[in-house]
């Protein structure tokens, strides 16, 4: 159907307006860490708030109020989950992912890349991107928690006190981290 009635319209515009003006009033209270990068939980966050507000501007069961409550909801727990990720160690192992070296001194971390799912023309790609044509000249290049690539080049990598914050990977050369082709 094309039309049903005008007050379904008024309706669908009035509710669309006050829902509309009423999240982009408590993401700003919520802060700029709503609309940052998404990690897994902003992402479902960032999914559940579309679909509260398709279901507000669209379903006349839902009241504006209940849209609002919801919203407030949603980011209040997206609050709490940062909060906690910030202050309780096993929580934000839980929430947030850590950094993974993918390729060091030129050499492709096999093993990191299979967990990660990553191939090496992906790493590639990033690399070309950055404007790098030899590998050899590449220090390391880390996926990160949000799920960008950082590419550390070894003419800026005299300390690599940066890279010492990615747990759990021994970067020495070995049997695993083969020449790159």
């Amino acid at each position: 159907m094309w039309f049903d009635d005008w007050n379904d319209i008024v309706r669908v515009a009035a509710s669309t307006g006050a829902i509309y003006v009423t999240l982009v009033l408590i993401l700003r209270v919520v802060g700029k860490r709503s609309l940052s990068k998404l990690n897994i939980f902003d992402l479902v966050v960032t999914v559940a708030l579309g679909s509260t507000l398709a279901s507000i501007m669209l379903n006349k069961d839902i009241s504006v109020t209940e849209g609002a409550v919801a919203f407030i909801a949603l980011c209040g727990l997206q609050w709490l989950v940062a909060w906690a990720s910030l202050r309780v160690t096993w929580f934000k192992r839980l929430i947030r992912s850590d950094p993974r070296m993918l390729l060091h001194d030129g050499k492709f971390l096999d093993r990191a890349m299979r967990d990660e799912r990553i191939m090496r023309i992906e790493v590639m790609s990033v690399i070309r991107k950055q404007g790098y044509a030899d590998l050899e000249d590449i220090a390391a290049v880390v996926l990160e928690t949000d799920g960008d690539f950082s590419v550390i080049p070894r003419s800026n990598a005299s300390t690599r006190s940066a890279l010492e914050t990615i747990p759990g990977e021994d970067y020495t050369p070995d049997s695993e981290a083969r020449p790159a082709r």
